[in-house]
């Protein structure tokens, strides 16, 4: 085993994450993401398997979950009944797959496999099914996220764990895009300064170039995962903008993550842009914060606006600059079908849907093959079955109510994490190679399930007021005079107590544990 200095920074924040507040586990999670082509341990008698920065740190989030939540703590996510069961039964079927499909299905089809060994790794043809590294590296990666979202709803339920997530991703946001802009001028300059970053054990797509543009990849390793990942947050961002938080920080972390995308010159980028942007527009935010609505509106009557002007310029004083811009959008989107990329792509997704009818849809195995959708790689992989479980679960996360009980700021990130999980599907479904979402994505789900809990907790406090569980929560809360009853004019007495609703919220348990 051979440690690097990232390894090393991450021991030193996992120490210090178990020893301070847990808010601060929160917040050295979410922003380990941006380091996730950064090595922090290297595993020769693996093939030379690197284990990036965010997954060494789940390590110490694990252990700060467990001594706050304890056994009970942790299993309560994903207990018969509760949103994350699917999960459950989802790793349990990907995880015995991943051991016994590849075997028990070995030579009956030919797989675009994924390997670290020595003898072919990463083969560019078609090879027969059998057991290969991919196997156990994406079981690994599949055991962390389940872990992030078990770990996520301990923490959450905590004292404003919704709102310091919200600054976790704001911080997140920011570094994302002062990377960027730092790839861009670098860039321009002929310098790379950002890869000191990126030490994993990854094929690295720097410096390249369509129509004669620089590709973004920040601190990633190729333009279309950094585009994919300021499109989450860009999709967070935006939504918090429109429910008012911050408005001039979120505003102007979003609009920079939109730049990023367009000049990322990614296809996938482009095109997953614009599909997010039809869920944005036919959202119903308004049912969490009425005003956003409005705020929507004027966001995409700004945008249309923009759009014809810039257009309207560029015939007017620049034509060839339109001409330009088309054919780049030309060669980046349309003609991606012809290109050789293209094709090997269209061959990974043809080589996907043979592994499902020649295994008769058992799938061959977690971390057999590679494909270029999300949506291939779960039938290809874990089968109907699999797909069946994904689905409830992915449904259990974005399709169930919001309970109305809950704080009004939880239920705005609550919308926001689910809107970046939309985000987050659709550009795997255009080009994901693996099953893998990543670990913000089991993030984002613990947030969007968690809310429950927090409505729980919050519950008996107003039912002792006289409210009724399906009354939606007050909007904000009464000065601190409304608390008090009218003073009567030669009155000496004392003021009465204030009722039980303005009790401190630190009164309240935030958890059924100690810790």
């Amino acid at each position: 085993m051979e440690i690097h200095i990232f390894g090393v920074l991450v021991l030193v924040l996992g120490l210090l994450a178990l020893n301070v507040d847990s808010r601060w586990s929160i917040y050295f999670l979410v922003v380990s993401w941006l380091f996730s082509s950064a090595a922090s341990l290297s595993l020769p008698a693996l093939g030379g398997m690197g284990i990036p920065a965010d997954n060494l740190f789940l390590l110490f989030i694990f252990i700060r979950a467990f001594n706050i939540g304890g056994t009970a703590g942790l299993w309560r996510p994903l207990a018969p009944g509760s949103p994350g069961f699917p999960l459950l039964c989802l790793a349990i079927v990907a995880l015995v797959g991943a051991w016994f499909l590849p075997r028990a299905f070995a030579g009956a089809t030919n797989v675009f496999a994924i390997s670290h060994g020595p003898a072919d790794p990463n083969a560019i043809g078609p090879v027969p099914l059998g057991p290969v590294s991919g196997n156990f590296t994406q079981s690994v990666y599949f055991i962390n996220d389940v872990a992030v979202y078990c770990c996520m709803t301990i923490l959450l339920v905590r004292k404003d764990g919704y709102r310091h997530l919200a600054q976790a991703m704001l911080v997140l946001a920011g570094l994302n895009v002062v990377a960027g802009v730092i790839d861009m001028v670098s860039g321009a300059a002929g310098m790379n300064v950002l890869s000191v970053l990126k030490t994993a054990d990854y094929a690295i797509h720097d410096g390249e170039e369509v129509g004669g543009l620089r590709r973004l990849t920040g601190t990633f390793t190729e333009a279309s995962t950094f585009a994919g990942f300021t499109m989450l947050l860009f999709a967070f961002t935006a939504n918090m903008w429109l429910f008012g938080y911050r408005p001039r920080v979120t505003g102007l972390i979003a609009f920079g993550s939109a730049v990023l995308v367009l000049l990322s010159t990614s296809a996938t980028a482009y095109v997953g842009f614009v599909a997010y942007l039809m869920v944005l527009l036919f959202s119903r935010c308004d049912r969490i914060f009425p005003r956003s609505r409005a705020r929507k509106g004027y966001l995409f009557a700004a945008v249309g606006w923009i759009a014809i002007v810039a257009l309207i310029l560029g015939l007017v004083f620049k034509p060839g600059l339109v001409e330009s811009v088309a054919n780049f959008f030309n060669d980046s989107v349309v003609a991606k079908a012809d290109s050789d990329s293209g094709r090997e792509r269209g061959a990974w997704n043809q080589q996907a849907l043979t592994n499902l009818v020649e295994t008769y849809g058992f799938g061959i195995g977690l971390g057999s093959a590679r494909t270029s959708s999300f949506v291939l790689a779960l039938l290809s992989n874990l089968g109907f079955v699999g797909a069946v479980l994904f689905g409830v679960f992915a449904w259990n996360c974005l399709a169930a109510a919001i309970p109305a009980r809950a704080p009004l700021f939880d239920r705005m990130v609550c919308y926001a994490v689910r809107q970046s999980m939309f985000a987050s599907l659709i550009m795997g479904s255009i080009a994901g190679t693996m099953f893998n979402l990543g670990s913000c994505f089991y993030l984002f789900a613990a947030a969007a399930t968690t809310v429950s809990f927090t409505a729980r907790r919050a519950a008996p406090v107003r039912r002792a007021n006289g409210a009724r569980l399906d009354d939606p929560p007050p909007a904000a809360p009464l000065p601190r005079h409304a608390w008090l009853p009218p003073k009567v004019p030669g009155d000496t007495a004392s003021p009465a107590a204030p009722l039980l609703e303005t009790k401190r919220e630190s009164r309240l348990p935030a958890w059924p544990y100690k810790g």
